[in-house]
């Protein structure tokens, strides 16, 4: 009987050390908003009362996985904050007399600049319902204007909950709101060593040919990942490929790198279903069951050029609007004549010399402003946070619906534009698909009432340091002599024009629609030398009037082919091929050259 006893005891005592040496084989892993290499800020409402700030971890790869902690940023000022703060577990956000009531735990911490880190005295398991952790920060009794909550800038769901006691009476997640994400970091013990999931777009490719795709890797392991290897199926054809990472991603959940993927030969027409399946990763099994990224690739007979509608909102009265008289240069700088931008310049009660209609294609609530395919409303100079050319660029690479070609021609005062439009497969439209016609003016200039530019940069050359805004951050309070481009001075309508494009059209077949504009009774271009652009818009009816695609075509003089005179006072300035693609020399053959004088005319280049 004693020997059964220690025979029993020896194995519970065996089954406990396994126990624990279970527990310590599991590593940890740091859940955050806040990914290596993000910069911080602080937000706050800046009044004196006091915060709670959570994030939800609901990840169905995490069920299982424990957490232990949790790291909270503070901000280098805590002055005017209170000496104790706490951190808490809940299944639920819930506030009763202006207090967080958390339901599994509340943990208080010694408030401290830096970073503090607090261990939960209870470690808890994440369920499928999921959890939210968060701390909460109070201030003193004397008055308060900081921001003390550390964030990212970047817009994550379930990565701000916030509640404060007069500004957010319940708990809302604002990050889609105010662009932000808490950086706080979740300590998380787990057995997700070696862990990723992969994604790609659905996308668009030209038979025959061998696209790419950029593929991005997402980490769910505490190791981070520095390569796979994945099973590629398309066109009903299975291989296995490796791929080193040209960034190793680190230990941080969720943080992501990217690869470009190029594909198999197309080989069909039509939707053909790709399928990515990661086996391995850092050469070890994929411990996340969410292996499988799925996509459809749309097989057509060529793939339309993408040129994104940018339309910019400013006036000559508005101190704020040089950074979009700067960035729409920029972006003509970056794209040539594939950029198509317009400048609705309007004055209200001011008198604005170049002003046009205040009926404008897009709600409009403050100057300046600037919509892409009048759906995507941002900073003609800032953009939504980087700059306005990576907006740009991410309009640039959607699909274009159809190829579209714009011929213009400068006639007896008038310009005369046709537009030839190229789908890419047979499709049925039923005016679906209705184009527009837009004229604008490059070379605008004048002195006299209306035509400075007030400027409100001038002592804002250290907050915005660029090359580009020099001329007005080192300028004066009303900057002249400015040239103002992209002037919209006609259009065919506010949006489209009905059956502008046939009710059905075949692939590759050409589709002509003419448009006339009468130059001899429009008061904007008096006393003026311009060039003129028209941009045609091709316009979705069934999404709000989205741009789905543009081209721009340069009206040009067809009377008289000349050669440049060198001995003449006026100068060529500018060269053009016949079809208004502006060229940086003249190239072979027949060019369109602009004139000091304002004057154009033709060259040969033998």
């Amino acid at each position: 009987m004693l020997k059964r006893i220690f025979t029993l005891s020896a194995f519970l005592a065996f089954a406990m050390t396994f126990g624990v040496m279970e527990a310590s084989a599991q590593t940890q892993m740091v859940y955050s908003f806040r990914h290596s290499g993000d910069q911080t800020t602080t937000w706050g409402t800046k009044k004196k009362e006091n915060y709670d700030v959570a994030i939800r971890i609901s990840d169905a790869s995490l069920v299982g996985s424990t957490i232990t902690g949790v790291r909270i940023p503070m901000p280098d000022d805590i002055a005017g904050l209170q000496a104790k703060g706490a951190a808490f577990l809940t299944k639920e956000l819930n506030v009763a007399n202006s207090e967080n009531v958390a339901d599994i735990e509340v943990d208080s911490f010694d408030v401290a600049k830096g970073s503090v880190e607090v261990t939960f005295k209870q470690p808890y398991t994440i369920t499928s319902d999921g959890v939210y952790v968060g701390y909460t920060l109070k201030t003193t009794a004397t008055s308060y204007n900081k921001a003390p909550i550390v964030v990212v800038s970047k817009t994550e769901p379930d990565g701000f909950y916030i509640h404060s006691t007069r500004t957010y009476r319940k708990f809302t997640d604002k990050s889609g709101t105010l662009g932000q994400a808490s950086a706080m970091e979740v300590l998380i013990n787990t057995d997700l060593t070696d862990a990723a999931t992969l994604s790609v777009g659905d996308m668009y490719a030209q038979i025959n040919t061998t696209p790419t795709v950029e593929a991005t890797v997402t980490n769910k392991g505490c190791n981070g990942v520095k390569s796979i290897d994945y099973t590629l199926t398309f066109q009903g054809k299975s291989e296995s490929r490796h791929v080193d990472l040209p960034t190793a991603i680190p230990g941080y959940f969720n943080q992501t790198a990217t690869f470009t993927l190029t594909l198999p030969k197309v080989e069909q027409k039509g939707s053909l279903p790709l399928k990515i399946t990661v086996d391995k990763v850092n050469g070890q099994a994929n411990k996340s069951t969410a292996n499988e990224a799925s996509a459809t690739v749309v097989s057509m007979a060529f793939i339309p050029t993408k040129r994104p509608l940018m339309e910019e909102y400013t006036g000559t009265w508005c101190g704020w609007c040089p950074r979009g008289f700067v960035g729409m240069e920029n972006l003509y700088k970056a794209y040539g004549d594939d950029f198509c931008g317009v400048a609705y310049h309007y004055g209200g009660q001011t008198y604005e010399p170049m002003e046009y209609t205040g009926d404008f294609p897009n709600d409009v609530e403050g100057f300046p402003t600037a919509f892409i395919d009048r759906v995507h409303e941002t900073d003609a100079y800032f953009g939504d946070n980087y700059g306005v050319q990576e907006v740009y660029k991410q309009y640039a690479a959607l699909n274009g619906v159809a190829d579209i070609a714009v011929e213009a021609k400068l006639e007896n005062n008038k310009v005369n534009a046709t537009a030839k439009v190229k789908f890419p497969a047979d499709m049925t439209l039923n005016d679906r698909y209705q184009l527009g016609f837009i004229l604008t003016g490059n070379g605008f200039t004048g002195t006299g009432d209306g035509w400075g530019q007030e400027n409100y940069y001038p002592g804002y050359a250290s907050k915005y340091p660029e090359e580009d805004l020099k001329q007005f951050t080192q300028g004066a309070s009303t900057v002249t002599g400015l040239v103002f481009n992209f002037v919209i001075i006609d259009r065919s309508g506010k949006f489209g024009i009905a059956n502008s494009l046939p009710a059905t059209v075949k692939e590759s077949e050409e589709n002509t629609y003419s448009y006339s504009f009468d130059l001899s009774s429009n008061s904007i271009i008096k006393g003026q030398k311009l060039d003129y652009d028209v941009i045609v818009v091709m316009l979705d009816t069934q999404d709000g009037n989205r741009c789905v695609n543009a081209a721009k075509g340069r009206a040009v003089d067809p009377t008289g082919i000349s050669t440049v005179d060198e001995t003449a006072n006026a100068k060529a300035e500018s060269f053009y091929s016949l079809d208004g693609k502006r060229l940086s020399a003249p190239a072979k053959g027949l060019n369109i050259v602009k004139m000091s004088d304002g004057s154009v005319k033709k060259i040969i280049v033998r």
